[in-house]
């Protein structure tokens, strides 16, 4: 993939979320839990959504996690954009930082339209979009291994009943 890891973690932490009852707080070892990812990294992901309006933590008795809109307006590009800040298919495909219109890579021309279709992708698909992908697989429908969406625990369940 072309984002950081730290944000895989953030679209399935908020993927989790998404797939909650609406008003559920979840604590950040149930989500910790279910990205298989340590409470204190995670813990330092959620506060990045959180500084960016994407997720609400509460403190005190029934803590916990919620998003901060609905997930419908919350899109792929939105949780990128926080992560890693300016995003990365903004920049030259052979990292080079003089690369421009002006003065171009090699594969500057090519890469123009493909950096065009991953930023359409991120904007238009929200985190609606793959809780409802999610369960969908969770139903027995398309699971893919490896998918990036499903929790550890789960892609190895869902490996394992392909194989039995």
């Amino acid at each position: 993939m072309i984002f950081q890891h730290a944000s895989e973690l953030a679209i399935r932490a908020t993927v989790f979320l998404a797939q909650q009852a609406p008003g559920k707080l979840s604590p950040v070892h149930e989500i910790a839990a279910h990205t298989g990812v340590s409470e204190a990294y995670l813990a330092k992901i959620l506060q990045k959504l959180a500084s960016a309006g994407l997720v609400r933590s509460f403190r005190g008795p029934g803590k916990g996690m919620e998003l901060g809109r609905a997930a419908s307006t919350i899109t792929l590009a939105s949780l990128i954009l926080a992560m890693e800040g300016s995003k990365e298919t903004d920049k030259c495909a052979l990292g080079l930082g003089t690369c421009s219109e002006e003065t171009p890579c090699i594969l500057h021309g090519e890469w123009i339209p493909i950096r065009t279709a991953i930023r359409n992708l991120l904007e238009k698909t929200t985190l609606a979009d793959l809780a409802e992908s999610v369960i969908t697989r969770k139903a027995g429908f398309g699971a893919r291994q490896g998918n990036g969406l499903l929790a550890p625990a789960q892609a190895e369940a869902s490996r394992g009943r392909r194989h039995a």
